[in-house]
């Protein structure tokens, strides 16, 4: 029995022990949990964290808020002092303005730096066009409560640009008066609305600080640019001397190269290649002659290739009385050429020509207001627009050959041949007579060829080597052309006498350019005149067949700057190119 008791007893004991331990851990369990699910406390940990990020917030915020408003005051002081420091009208010195701003504000102007530039037309001591100033400040505050967090310092910049110009406008007219805008009231038309687009131009010139100038370039197949501006140029030729001139009296020692008696001006292709023609351009005129026949006579201006009865080159006027009346005064006739337009409208906007308007300045030919003018290819100080139009296609273009433009001919001429009336037969002088043809291969007998009256050959002769009057002087071909029409010198000189030279003189005439070859021209120096978007194009085409539309939608700046207009519509096309060009000035 007692061993039985023992081992229950060591059972009892043995089973308790597991629950014993397992209270144990129960009860750490619970605590563990009790711990983790206790919030007692935390909202004052959370709120401690949150009232540090507020102080920040709130320090960043005053910190910034002073450095902004002294920013502000920085800018709003700089941004006034530099419009009154770049006025053109300002005579101080321009950091002086602007530091005397600054200083007057309360702010310091050593922290601000000034830069400043005039341009002038003409170099410096010419005229002011255009004033350009610059200033910045470093804006700096010692902060409060950033320095906590080793901000010590907010620092920034202050600044700007101002730019006063004076925006000149430059307009270049270009308008076909060829034979074809007779037709249809053409003529009348572009008139009535070219004087509206002058009137409308220099109405909103009123609006403008610069001074709005336009030239008229009226063109057919050639340019009458006019004497004022052509002998400005170069464009008088030399005097060539003969080395070995002929041993007969009244010969010629020296001829010139270029007559004076008309002013077109004859192109090459290259001479499209570039905008300019300055004074030390040479340039060749077309010959002053008539092709055809004048019933012996003296030809008229106004039947020469080179009309000079037509309306030349008007220059940069800014008369809007001078300009209708020039417009006004435009007559049709001839082929059309637009190239040559193009060309000297072209020229008339480079500032290589600037040479020539202040010349006609100083002769007092043009206002004092277009001096220095043609201005820089710069769109703050100058804005230039060319506006051409055609109601036709290029045609072609003459001139005389080359060995018939200048140089000694075989005619002599004796004024005192010309009066009196012991003419040949007995009869009376006339107009046709002291002239005398060399015939080199004639014997020394009839050496001479003596023409008489053109109507018939029966009183011509042929007179010996010596027979020369004292007072004959050899003709060169600017003389004999400036007397006669082409076909008249080939048959009143030569006729019969000598067919060779006739037909040969027949022949003078070439046709130099035409259609194609023109077009081409036109088209390079259109693209010449695009190049940096330095002139603004604007194309008409009034009427126009498909040829002329084409060269004239070529030449545009853009599909915007082309018009296809008929009739009373060329009104309404210069109206939308007046408020373009207004349009550009703006938004310039």
């Amino acid at each position: 029995m007692v061993l039985s008791m023992r081992t229950n007893d060591f059972s009892d004991k043995s089973a308790r022990r597991p629950s014993v331990l397992q209270d144990a851990v129960n009860c750490a369990r619970k605590r563990s949990e009790d711990f983790r699910k206790e919030e007692s406390g935390s909202i004052i940990i959370f709120s401690l964290f949150l009232l540090i990020i507020l102080l920040f917030t709130i320090g960043f915020a005053v910190d910034t808020m002073r450095y902004e408003t002294k920013r502000v005051a920085m800018q709003g002081t700089l941004d006034n002092a530099i419009l009154a420091a770049s006025s053109l009208t300002q005579d101080l010195d321009a950091e002086a303005v602007v530091l005397d701003h600054v200083a007057k504000a309360g702010l310091n102007p050593k922290s601000v730096k000034v830069n400043d530039a005039d341009t002038y037309v003409g170099g410096p001591g010419g005229t002011l066009v255009a004033r350009r100033v610059s200033a910045q400040s470093k804006v700096e505050i010692d902060t409060f409560f950033l320095n906590m967090l080793g901000i010590e310092t907010l620092a920034g910049y202050s600044g700007g640009g101002a730019y006063e110009a004076v925006q000149n406008i430059e307009i270049s007219l270009v308008v076909d008066i060829s034979g074809s805008m007779g037709s249809n009231d053409r003529l009348v038309n572009l008139k009535k609305a070219a004087v509206e687009f002058f009137t409308t131009v220099l109405q909103n010139n009123a609006q403008n600080s610069g001074v709005t100038s336009i030239s008229i370039i009226p063109y057919n197949a050639t340019v009458v640019v006019g004497d004022p501006i052509l002998s400005r140029l170069n464009a008088s030729g030399t005097t060539f001397d003969i080395l070995s001139p002929l041993t007969i009296p009244g010969a010629l020692t020296s001829y010139l190269t270029e007559h004076d008696e008309s002013t077109c001006v004859r192109f090459q292709d290259d001479d499209f290649m570039t905008r300019a023609i300055s004074p030390t351009t040479s340039l060749v005129r077309v010959a002053n002659f008539d092709e055809g026949s004048n019933g012996y006579k003296k030809p008229g201006v106004s039947r020469r290739w080179c009309d000079e009865s037509r309306s030349p080159i008007l220059a940069h006027s800014t008369s809007l009385s001078d300009l209708t009346t020039h417009i006004n005064g435009l007559k049709h006739g001839g082929w059309t050429g637009v190239d040559n337009g193009v060309k000297w409208g072209v020229a008339l906007l480079d500032p290589e020509f600037r040479p020539v308007i202040n010349s006609m300045v100083d002769a007092s030919i043009l206002s004092e207001d277009v001096r220095n003018r043609p201005g820089p290819y710069d769109e703050e100080q100058t804005m230039k627009i060319l506006v051409v139009m055609t109601d036709g296609a290029n045609t072609l273009q003459r001139d005389l050959k080359p060995e018939y433009k200048n140089g000694p001919t075989r005619v002599w001429f004796s004024e005192s041949k010309t009066k009196g009336s012991d003419g040949p037969g007995g009869r009376a002088r006339t107009e046709f007579d002291g002239y005398h043809v060399l015939m080199p291969d004639k014997p020394l007998s009839e050496r001479w060829y003596v023409p008489g009256d053109p109507s018939t050959t029966s009183d011509d002769q042929y007179l010996p080597l010596t027979s020369l009057p004292l007072d004959a002087i050899q003709q060169d071909y600017l003389a004999l052309y400036e007397r006669f029409a082409v076909d008249d010198v080939a048959r009143f000189f030569f006729g019969n006498a000598d067919p060779a030279a006739r037909d040969a003189h027949l022949d003078a005439v070439e046709q130099h350019d035409s259609y194609g070859q023109i077009d081409a021209r036109l088209s390079e120096i259109c693209k010449q005149a695009r190049v940096n978007n330095d002139i603004e194009i604007f194309a008409i085409g009034f009427e126009a067949p498909y040829g002329g539309q084409q060269a004239m939608e070529d030449c545009a700046s853009g599909n915007g700057n082309y018009y296809d207009v008929k009739g009373t519509e060329i009104s309404k096309a210069f109206a939308s190119i007046a408020g373009k060009i207004t349009s550009l000035r703006l938004t310039q």
